[in-house]
């Protein structure tokens, strides 16, 4: 099993929709990786990550094809990696008007049915 660069913890192998280890730290590799190509893939992520950030606050925060509605409440949807399939795994977390977590379900995979 291939350790992760970042953190040191064992990386989940491919999954059965998937040809990629993951990490729970964010990170992904492909087989036959170095660390560095790891590393590499990783900080071109969050450099993605920082520039959507940043056009985002340029828009006030909202995307610029979508209008901001008043809402009562809302949902969030929230994913990250199954340990048992390292397929993706999905949980809703129910918001009220003012953003504030009121509900959340738990992580159920998309791949093997996994519940977290």
């Amino acid at each position: 099993m291939k350790r992760c660069p970042g953190c040191g913890a064992e990386m989940a192998p491919p999954g059965v929709y998937d040809d990629r280890s993951w990490c729970r730290c964010g990170r992904v590799a492909y087989e036959g990786e170095t660390s560095e190509d790891i590393e590499i893939r990783e900080r071109c992520r969050q450099e993605a990550l920082a520039a959507l950030d940043f056009a985002i606050t340029l828009r006030g925060g909202r995307c610029a094809t979508m209008q901001k509605e008043p809402t009562e409440m809302g949902q969030q949807i929230v994913t990250r990696g199954c340990g048992k399939c390292g397929g993706t795994m999905y949980k809703t977390i129910e918001t009220d008007s003012n953003g504030n977590p009121t509900n959340e379900s738990q992580y159920v995979c998309q791949g093997c049915g996994n519940i977290e």
